[in-house]
């Protein structure tokens, strides 16, 4: 009798365990506006992912942005906190730090003495913009991190692009190695048009996203899998005498006062799941594919259709207010 109740409790135990869903979001800089550790509890999220290091030089040190107090504030708030750390986006110097011990080891030692000083629950790596020829040396740092994670504790995910082919981008990820020795990765589904490309287009469509997202699952487990939520679009500007077009960011109140102002209508995408806006301003189009509640909301359908671990958003401040909400009961 005793050992049936005890597996009756353990597997209700595990549903409950579960069940719960990764819900994090990325916080840019330590303004109050965008502070966990101050701001009032927001609906559904339970992880937080400062972006605290950096990989500086060749040799594995780390530009430190740490705040004081700031785990065991957000903490009492109910979230977990796992710091983001970046290759500085540099490959020649993170090629250096790849191939030599010592700075990875270096690495690792910060990272840990740091984990140990603010008594935070895991790390997030964001390492990007890698030769392609370093993919494996990437998993073999990555497994040295997790085993250094393992033994202290600490939750290890980290950020991947959506599989692609591009050089730098998307050939320098081993996603399924790496998903072998990470408890979560994170998939960066959006970004879909960005400036660099010179031509506009949605941050994150539907179509796009689930196109991406089953391609990775080909690799990578859904348990294991996080899928990355863009809180943010971008205004594109198009010269109909040169041709050039442009982009720069815009976040989800600036499109509103935006939509707003110009007293836009929108034309639906039922594929992309997104509302299409757009304005002339002399021999100048403007144009948005907005990301709105209903947009996340689709996207965040996904999670309950395909099993995934959660979401992760990018990033705190971009938003409405109305979005939390959403994203907690798409995925209850």
């Amino acid at each position: 009798m005793k050992l049936m109740l005890l597996l009756t409790l353990c597997c209700l135990w595990l549903n409950t365990a579960q069940a719960e869903k990764i819900n994090l979001v990325w916080q840019h800089g330590q303004d109050a506006s965008v502070d966990m550790s101050v701001l009032p509890p927001v609906t559904g999220v339970n992880v937080v992912s400062p972006c605290w290091y950096d990989i500086d030089n060749q040799y594995g040190h780390l530009r430190n942005k740490s705040v004081p107090n700031y785990v065991a504030a957000a903490q009492a708030k109910g979230y977990k906190v796992w710091p983001l750390i970046t290759s500085s986006f540099n490959p020649e110097m993170f090629h250096q730090v790849l191939l030599d011990h010592h700075a990875r080891r270096y690495v690792i030692e910060q990272l840990i003495e740091q984990s140990k000083k603010h008594q935070f629950d895991g790390i997030n790596l964001d390492f990007e913009n890698i030769r392609d020829e370093d993919k494996d040396n990437l998993t073999y740092f990555v497994k040295e991190i997790s085993k250094a994670c393992r033994k202290h504790g600490l939750t290890l995910s980290m950020d991947v692009t959506v599989p692609s082919g591009e050089p730098y981008w998307s050939n320098c990820f081993d996603r399924k190695a790496l998903s072998e020795q990470v408890d979560y990765l994170m998939l960066m589904t959006y970004d879909q048009y960005t400036p660099s490309m010179h031509r506009s287009g949605p941050t994150a469509a539907l179509d796009w996203v689930e196109a991406k997202l089953q391609r990775t699952l080909k690799e990578v487990p859904a348990t294991k899998l996080v899928l990355g939520l863009p809180l943010y679009m971008r205004l594109w500007t198009q010269d109909s005498v040169t041709g050039k077009t442009t982009g720069k960011t815009l976040s989800m109140p600036q499109a509103q006062q935006l939509i707003a102002a110009q007293k836009l209508a929108p034309t639906y995408l039922k594929k992309e799941a997104l509302n299409f806006y757009c304005y002339r301003e002399g021999t100048i189009l403007k144009s948005f594919w907005l990301e709105d509640q209903a947009s996340i909301a689709a996207k965040v359908n996904l999670v309950n259709q395909y099993n995934l671990a959660g979401v992760a958003s990018w990033r705190k401040g971009f938003e409405t207010s109305d979005i939390w909400p959403v994203i907690a009961a798409a995925m209850e």
